[in-house]
C-alpha cells in the first residue's frame, strides 16, 4: 500500500488538513493556535462553552462542541485532556474518526496511555496513535493563557509505537517541528523516568521549599517578606494545579521515587560539605552543575 493510501485526505494533499483539539486548556488551546497559524482548519471540543467561544473569536477555531460529536472528519486529533480521563477520551474516538487519521495526546505520563492504545484493536486498523508530551507550559491554566507560540524553542517528546509506520510518525514530527519545537523520540518508559527527574520532582521540590519557608516563619519574622527573584523563580511552579499534579505524581510514583533517591544522595553530600565547612567541595559541586546544565538545549 502506498504511503498516501494509508493516511486520511488532509495528509495526502487532497484537501486542506483538518484537526480537532479535544480539551481547550493551556496546551490544547495553544495547539489550536499553532495549527491555525500553520493553515489548518481547526475545530475543538471542550465542556466550557466560553473557551470555545473565545477560541472562535481569536480565529483559532472554525467550530466547536461541548461534547463529542457523532463523527469527526479530521486528519489529526489532539487529546489535550487531564491524565485521569485520557483513556476515556481515546475510547470516545472509536468509530468516530476518519480512517487514516493521526491521534496524539499531550499527557506528561506516557506508559499508561501508550499501553492502552497498543491494546486497542481500533487503533492501527482505523487511525494511528502517537503519544506526545510538550516540555513547556505554565503554572497558570485554561484557554485564556494559551499562546500560539507556546511550543517554540522547547523539547517536544513523541513516543510512537514500534509498529507505527515511519511515514506516519514523520508527518506528526514535521507538524511539531513547524511550531519551532525540538522533537525527541523516546520509549514511553524512558520518557516517564526522564520526565520524573526534570519535571515531576522539581514540582515536588518547589512545594517542599515553599512549605519549609512557611515553617520557618513566626509572628515577628517571615522569610517570604525578603524573598527575591531566586526564591520566586524556584517556587513558581508550586502555584500549579493541585488536582492535575496529584494525578501526575501518584501515577508516575515509581519513576519519581527512583529520582528522589538520586536527589537525596546529592543533598546528603552537600549537607556533609556544609557540616565540614568544606567550601572547596561546595564550589566544585557548583562547577559540576554548571557543566551539566550546558546539556540543556
Amino acid at each position: 500500500m502506498e504511503n498516501g493510501e494509508t493516511l486520511s485526505p488532509g495528509w495526502c494533499g487532497l484537501r486542506n488538513p483538518k484537526a480537532c483539539i479535544f480539551g481547550l486548556g493551556l496546551i490544547g488551546g495553544s495547539w489550536a493556535g499553532a495549527l491555525h497559524l500553520a493553515g489548518w482548519d481547526v475545530s475543538g471540543i471542550d465542556s466550557e462553552e466560553d473557551s470555545i467561544d473565545e477560541a472562535i473569536r481569536r480565529g483559532w477555531l472554525q467550530t466547536g462542541w461541548t461534547s463529542m460529536p457523532e463523527y469527526l472528519d479530521v486528519d489529526l486529533v489532539v487529546l489535550a485532556l487531564p491524565i485521569h480521563v485520557l483513556e476515556a477520551g481515546l475510547r470516545q474516538l472509536e468509530g468516530r474518526v476518519s480512517k487514516g487519521a493521526v491521534v496524539t495526546d499531550v499527557g506528561s505520563i506516557k506508559v499508561e496511555i501508550c499501553s492502552k492504545s497498543a491494546d486497542n484493536q481500533e487503533i492501527g486498523n482505523n487511525f494511528y496513535f502517537i503519544g506526545g508530551h510538550p516540555m513547556t507550559g505554565s503554572e497558570q491554566s485554561g484557554f485564556r493563557v494559551a499562546t500560539a507560540d507556546l511550543f517554540n524553542g522547547y523539547p517536544y517528546v513523541l513516543t510512537p509505537a514500534a509498529n507505527c509506520p515511519s511515514h506516519v510518525v514523520e508527518k506528526l514530527v514535521n507538524i511539531v517541528q513547524g511550531f519551532g519545537a525540538n522533537v525527541i523520540i523516546r520509549q514511553p518508559s524512558n520518557h516517564d523516568k526522564e520526565v520524573a527527574m526534570v519535571s515531576h520532582i522539581p514540582h515536588l521540590l518547589a512545594v517542599a521549599l515553599t512549605l519549609a519557608a512557611q515553617d520557618a516563619s513566626h509572628k515577628e519574622v517571615s522569610p517570604f517578606t525578603v524573598a527575591g527573584r531566586s526564591f520566586r523563580d524556584i517556587t513558581r511552579i508550586a502555584d500549579s494545579s493541585p488536582e492535575m499534579w496529584k494525578e501526575i505524581l501518584v501515577r508516575n510514583a515509581d519513576a519519581i521515587l527512583g529520582g528522589l533517591n538520586l536527589w537525596e544522595e546529592r543533598i546528603k553530600e552537600l549537607r556533609e560539605y556544609l557540616e565540614q565547612g568544606d567550601g572547596e567541595k561546595i564550589a566544585e559541586a557548583f562547577r559540576k552543575a554548571h557543566a551539566a546544565r550546558e546539556q540543556i538545549n
